[in-house]
């Protein structure tokens, strides 16, 4: 299923997928500048990637993953680390940049002009955003393929 959503449309959709699944695990996948965060913000039970993982990181961990620019290498570290530390739990969907143990997955998706737009605003590089977003596109799809889970896909415009 595709939607093109409005903030507040993309918050109605969330709360309407969450309840219509209020009993699986759920992923809400996108990149870094779409707005994750302000969404999962006015959703309560809702939890941030960032939020599980940093806690639980060493020193050296946290240093590699934040060096910049972003590449594959450091993205395949985060995947190795999240799929170790982090697990999703039913009732408390999890605002992601991987698809980790999952029943359902919703991307939210991002024009790269709204996505340059919002990194702009954010003082973060247009193009880290990009090479994650790119990445996610790439698990989106290979978890596609493979099926077993429920799949929604909304694109954000504002």
């Amino acid at each position: 299923m595709s939607i093109q959503t409005s903030a507040q449309e993309t918050i109605n959709a969330l709360k309407a997928i969450f309840d219509k699944h209020k009993n699986e695990r759920i992923c809400v996948l996108a990149t870094t500048c779409c707005g994750k965060t302000t969404l999962l913000k006015q959703i309560p039970d809702c939890v941030d990637l960032d939020d599980e993982l940093w806690p639980q990181l060493t020193k050296e961990e946290a240093e590699f993953i934040s060096q910049k620019p972003w590449t594959n290498e450091i993205g395949d570290f985060i995947d190795k680390l999240v799929y170790e530390k982090i697990s999703v739990k039913v009732g408390h969907p999890l605002f992601t940049t991987i698809i980790v143990d999952c029943d359902v997955v919703i991307y939210l998706d991002i024009s790269d002009e709204l996505l340059a737009e919002h990194c702009k605003k954010r003082g973060n590089n247009f193009y880290d955003a990009q090479n994650v977003k790119n990445s996610i596109e790439e698990d989106w799809n290979n978890h596609r393929k493979k099926g077993g889970k429920t799949f929604y896909y909304l694109t954000i415009t504002e």
